[in-house]
């Protein structure tokens, strides 16, 4: 006796009816799954406040330069204008701040160091005055102070200026303040200073001469 199995059997089975024709195979498909849904994209808030955030900063950093070079460029301007108004060397004028010479006025000498104790010289009226004191006072010698004297001078001589010398004692300093008051006339304040002695001040008028191209003593009063 042939048996015959049961469609579904012979489908659990994986074969097929046996004596059943090529026209009554079954060809069961497994159902395909379906697609698993697509989860929804989450929108990232954040960018565009980064993005904007970002353009800011470029606008900024933009303003930022550009202030600077305008700041810069005054700057400079203002340099230049300012140099130009200061630069008054081609233009301004030079002032003539030299007082008028008077014609009234005679021709006078004046003496800078205004108390002189220096060696003097022959090359001026109060040169030979500063040398006529420096021999009496620190040369001590009344050769020296003769020699500075006019040939037809008023003052005694050389011998009997040396007798004045030596009693004046040695290491008395002196200081001649010298003014002119004429042509070739000074008013002399002398001062003398002894050792251990208070000073002393005498008051002289001394009239000087050109001789050959030196100054010389002429009088003394």
């Amino acid at each position: 006796m042939k048996t015959t199995r049961h469609p579904a059997v012979i489908d659990l089975l994986g074969g097929t009816p046996h004596g059943a024709g090529a026209d009554t195979t079954t060809t069961v498909t497994a159902p395909t799954p379906p697609p698993a849904p697509k989860r929804p994209r989450k929108r990232d808030s954040r960018s565009p406040r980064l993005r904007y955030i970002a353009a800011l900063i470029v606008v900024v950093a933009l303003l930022g330069w550009f202030v600077v070079y305008l700041l810069s460029g005054n700057d400079e301007r203002a340099q230049a204008i300012i140099a130009d108004e200061t630069d008054t060397s081609e233009t301004a004028p030079t002032l003539d701040v030299s007082p008028p010479a008077l014609a009234s006025a005679p021709a006078t000498e004046t003496d800078p160091t205004g108390c002189r104790t220096d060696p003097g010289d022959q090359k001026s009226g109060p040169g030979v005055i500063a040398a006529f004191e420096h021999a009496y006072y620190v040369t001590r010698s009344g050769t020296a102070v003769r020699a500075l004297a006019t040939p037809d001078t008023s003052l005694p001589a050389r011998e009997k200026i040396q007798a004045g010398i030596d009693t004046v004692p040695t290491g008395t300093a002196h200081c001649v303040h010298i003014t002119p008051i004429a042509a070739g006339i000074y008013s002399v304040a002398l001062t003398e200073m002894r050792p251990g002695q208070a000073p002393g001040q005498f008051s002289q008028t001394i009239a000087t001469k050109k001789l050959d191209g030196r100054w010389f003593v002429e009088r003394v009063t």
